[in-house]
């Protein structure tokens, strides 16, 4: 297949009618690459497909394709990767921006580095595209020049609660070829964690990710802590999530890259625990707790940790 152009900028959207604008204009205003912006609908009830279709008549560089039925940001995604044409495919959400000279940045890296999968610093934004740090995501000094991201380091950061800057946030550049090469898309059984998982499968495989220090990405912030935006039904498809990469990859990883995923399996399997634990608890089911708690004893160290966490923070608030 050939590749006529630098960049396909994917979008994939639902009920984003009211700042999917800008995030494309983000897009289109990068400068020194040859680019194209698909952004694919997944059947939003809002406008979202009226508001791009009115910005395409005037600019022939956007597509648009709609979802008949909503299948989740993988489903979206991997249509967008269908229609691409670009060397590179760069992953956009339909409510954060590129900030000045990011392709244009990432993609010589790309190249100079041979890379197939490049990744940058970026800056945390509230819903009016405000800074909210004094600092970016990535602070630690080993975020601070240029080097080679491994499984072993992407995985560990990754690990849920651990206090470690997660490398999954970060929304990379993917070259073409490789998705081609490693047959590799999106896991569209996943609302939530699909790039990790799309990375981890591309790492397995033998792809070179890249980290630059540049900061090239606004990352929009929701509203509360994640702690209050899980659930055990989003834990539960994690974990499931977790246990088909131990299956799927069984005997590819290296020993400490195994230790890694056990890890960060293991951590999902604790926090599927906790979760269910506080919707017992939530709703006075005091059985339940135990029917949760007593064939899991693994997890009672985390448990308390987490709970001894939320009180720490209730005191403190109280003072």
């Amino acid at each position: 297949m050939t590749h006529p152009i630098d960049v396909s900028v994917i979008i994939a959207a639902w009920n984003a009618q009211d700042y999917i604008q800008d995030a494309i204009e983000s897009a289109l205003s990068q400068q020194n690459v040859s680019l194209e912006v698909i952004v694919v609908d997944d059947a939003s009830p809002d406008e979202t497909y009226e508001t791009v279709q009115k910005l395409a008549l005037k600019d022939a560089r956007i597509r648009v394709f709609k979802l008949d039925v909503n299948g989740g940001p993988s489903k979206a995604r991997n249509k967008a990767i269908e229609m691409a044409k670009g060397r590179f495919i760069a992953v956009l959400d339909s409510d954060d921006a590129f900030l000045p000279d990011r392709l244009d940045k990432l993609v010589q890296v790309g190249d100079q580095e041979n890379a197939d999968i490049i990744v940058d610093n970026m800056m945390r934004v509230n819903a009016a595209g405000q800074k909210i740090d004094t600092g970016n995501f990535l602070e630690n000094a080993e975020y601070q020049e240029r080097h080679i991201i491994g499984l072993e380091q992407y995985v560990s950061s990754n690990i849920m609660m651990s206090g470690a800057a997660a490398l999954g946030y970060l929304k990379p550049l993917f070259r073409a070829t490789s998705l081609e090469k490693l047959d590799v898309s999106y896991d569209e059984t996943l609302r939530n964690s699909e790039d990790y998982y799309l990375v981890t499968d591309l790492l397995v495989g033998g792809a070179k990710m890249v980290y630059d220090p540049f900061v090239g990405y606004a990352y929009q912030v929701e509203e509360g802590s994640i702690s209050h935006r899980l659930t055990s039904e989003l834990t539960a498809k994690l974990v499931d999530a977790a246990q088909r990469f131990d299956v799927r990859q069984a005997g590819k990883l290296s020993k400490a890259e195994e230790k890694a995923v056990k890890r960060y399996r293991l951590r999902l399997e604790h926090t599927h625990v906790f979760q269910q634990i506080v919707e017992c608890l939530k709703m006075k089911h005091f059985i339940g707790v135990l029917r949760v708690l007593l064939p899991n004893m693994d997890a009672f160290p985390f448990v308390l940790g987490q709970f001894w966490g939320i009180l720490k923070e209730k005191i403190s608030i109280a003072k």
